[in-house]
């Protein structure tokens, strides 16, 4: 079987705060959808509340949730 890579598309990653009940979170996606998928499964992981997701604006500097690093 030969496999290639033609069919991969390079989406642009968006940033979303994840609001929880202990603290917020900053995570990539490619679309609303995908930013709600994660964020739920985020608030999972962790064991808090989802309160609310929102885009980022482009200037925000707050740091990004990465898993194994805190």
């Amino acid at each position: 079987m030969q496999h290639t890579h033609q069919g991969l598309v390079n989406y642009k990653l968006l940033r979303y705060v994840v609001l929880t009940n202990k603290n917020e979170y900053i995570i990539h996606a490619s679309d609303n959808v995908e930013a709600g998928y994660r964020a739920i499964n985020l608030s999972g992981l962790l064991d808090e509340e989802l309160k609310d997701v929102t885009p980022c604006e482009d200037d925000d500097t707050r740091d990004q949730w990465i898993p194994g690093y805190g």
